[in-house]
């Protein structure tokens, strides 16, 4: 989602902050409310080292933000963009991709992401409006071919990270709120 977002409706700072005491980690995950072992297997053997957070401050309402997570052996990064062109959305993955639900917003697994396609209207839009937010975990650089293990983890991450923001943050009814459990359990789409 290499999108540049020109209608940004506020540019704030973001909270570094975690109050899960039961998290040993360091580093706040994407503002500190991404949790779950599956970023940590995401970046490497020695798990997040460091973030760095750009414009993630969803509840005080941004079009769009990303973080990037560190580890030794690998980055990814985590992107929310809302999108009221739905016909430009990307809404439809390529055949070849690999497909799960998450509510009953679609993802899919692409060659170095996964993304999920959430309907909903953007916060403030007139009712009916149309729109999707889009949620992407990308591996940076794109250079690991995602294994089956690979793919599951990216797929738990997409799904922990449109929980958190589809659902607990922007009360989209596709998807229901959950991603602080820190667990992720995809339903396949299709058989």
């Amino acid at each position: 989602m290499t999108v540049v977002v020109t209608a940004m409706l506020a540019v704030s700072g973001c909270s570094s902050g975690n109050d899960d005491a039961t998290d040993k980690r360091s580093t706040s995950v994407c503002d500190g409310k991404l949790h779950g072992d599956v970023f940590r297997t995401l970046v490497g053997s020695d798990g997040v080292k460091s973030d760095e957070t750009h414009d993630f401050s969803p509840k005080k309402w941004t079009a769009g933000g990303r973080c990037y997570l560190y580890g030794k052996d690998h980055a990814v990064r985590i992107d929310y963009l809302w999108k009221t062109d739905t016909t430009r959305s990307g809404a439809s993955p390529s055949p070849d991709a690999g497909g799960f639900t998450v509510g009953s917003a679609h993802g899919y697994i692409d060659t170095n992401r996964a993304r999920v396609v959430i309907p909903c209207a953007a916060p403030g839009s007139a009712a009916g409006d149309e729109g999707v937010l889009e949620v992407e975990v990308k591996d940076l650089p794109p250079a690991r071919i995602l294994d089956d293990e690979l793919r599951e983890a990216f797929t738990s991450a997409a799904t922990i990270a449109a929980r958190y923001l589809g659902g607990d943050v922007f009360k989209c009814s596709a998807v229901r709120p959950g991603a602080n459990s820190g667990s992720a359990s995809p339903s396949p789409s299709g058989s």
